[in-house]
């Protein structure tokens, strides 16, 4: 099977997958494209003539951000053609690459919010505590201030259960003021 081979099969699968488009360029990988961002790469097998791979590739960066995620591919025997090989696809491929997809992007989704909810509490205390200090982390960001007598630190992890909170010596106004800040920032 050459590369022309390959493509062509690739164009004949996606008429028998629902909601898949191939991509082909040559000289790179076929796709298979479908809705929801999923996206299979079809490779012949150098090693094992008449087979190819189909893998569900995720979103670009995705794997650094989510590292655990499972990998799902499939072998197909090519010689039996197009419809076998989109039903192959359909049948042991795609139930498990589209669930973890969907987890994958619900993920990411909680994560933007986290990290967004993060970012606007950080800017409230540090309008509120002048002269506080900021330490950026990947996934966690840590203030530390001082006024007078009073000190404290804030570790903001994203959730609101997640966060926790230093107060020394700090008055009962000052005591208020945050938690009123942070309360209002969490809801």
């Amino acid at each position: 099977m050459n590369d022309r081979d390959l493509y062509e099969l690739v164009a004949k699968a996606a008429e028998h997958l629902d909601g898949f488009e191939p991509l082909i360029r040559p000289g790179h990988p076929a796709y298979l494209v479908g809705t929801g961002g999923a996206r299979l790469v079809v490779h012949r097998l150098w090693n094992r003539a008449g087979r190819i791979r189909v893998q569900g590739v995720y979103p670009d960066g995705i794997r650094g951000l989510l590292p655990d995620l499972p990998r799902h591919e499939i072998t197909v025997l090519s010689a039996w053609g197009a419809k076998f090989v989109a039903k192959k696809i359909e049948r042991r491929l795609l139930p498990g690459y589209r669930r973890d997809l969907a987890s994958c992007q619900d993920r990411l989704v909680s994560r933007e919010a986290e990290t967004h909810a993060r970012t606007e509490l950080t800017k409230t205390l540090l309008a509120m505590l002048p002269g506080a200090t900021l330490t950026e982390k990947q996934r966690e960001t840590v203030i530390r201030w001082r006024l007078g007598e009073a000190s404290g630190s804030f570790v903001l992890h994203g959730a609101a259960l997640d966060n926790s909170i230093e107060i020394r010596r700090a008055d009962r106004e000052l005591t208020e003021r945050v938690a009123y800040a942070i309360q209002q920032r969490s809801i």
